[in-house]
């Protein structure tokens, strides 16, 4: 059930000219379409779109690269195929392919930011910020109240003013995902959320998941 981390710890501000700026509900939503990542010897020109067919094997080979060891959701081919109108890919201005992001619609309450992942040889150079800035423009342009994720590294989101939530919110993600998942009772990842929470739905989902245990243990007297 899980969203991969990013590849990369945050990265400075992007420098956008505030003037070009279009306007946006949020305003910690930035477009992030152009970013320059300068280095001592060149600087290298980053830009985000929307996946095509022709992306779907790179997507596939980048996210199967991360999914052995459970980083990641595993998903096939196919199904990225099938599914490519969600992705969006960050590249150079050559057309370099560094990663891939999905934003999942559940409705206007919710969208999930899945199989977030960027080139480990490319750490650092702004790529996953890039793809956060993406799909939070493209969530707010839908009118999308609440984005989620699931992560393992949240102080990575909590730079884009994520915060962390409940998991047992999202219902949405839960019925689609976790209660499927075999890690649902030793979950190691953290949900997190941008924007105003769903409401509560009627049906309660404790059953679910098995309760934290104890981190202490207590001897018992025979």
């Amino acid at each position: 059930m899980a969203l991969s981390p990013v590849l990369e710890p945050p990265t400075s501000p992007f420098p956008f000219t505030p003037s070009v700026l279009p306007l946006y509900s949020n305003p910690h939503i930035l477009p992030p379409t152009v970013t320059t990542h300068r280095s001592e010897s060149k600087a290298i020109f980053l830009r985000t779109r929307k996946a095509q067919l022709q992306d779907a094997r790179a997507i596939h080979q980048l996210i199967d690269s991360f999914s052995h060891d459970g980083t990641l959701l595993p998903r096939s081919y196919a199904e990225i195929r099938s599914n490519i109108r969600t992705f969006t890919v960050v590249e150079t201005h050559t057309h370099q392919f560094l990663g891939c992001a999905a934003l999942h619609i559940y409705g206007p309450h919710l969208a999930e930011i899945r199989s977030i992942v960027v080139r480990p040889n490319i750490k650092g150079c702004g790529a996953g910020g890039q793809l956060v800035h993406e799909l939070l423009r493209q969530a707010d342009a839908r009118g999308i109240q609440c984005v989620c994720l699931f992560t393992r590294i949240p102080a990575f989101f909590e730079h884009f003013h994520f915060e962390v939530a409940d998991r047992q919110i999202f219902r949405d993600k839960v019925l689609k995902d976790c209660r499927l998942c075999s890690r649902r009772d030793a979950c190691d990842e953290t949900a997190m959320a941008f924007g105003e929470l769903p409401a509560p739905r009627d049906m309660p989902l404790n059953s679910f998941f098995l309760p934290q245990q104890p981190a202490e243990l207590v001897q018992l007297q025979l």
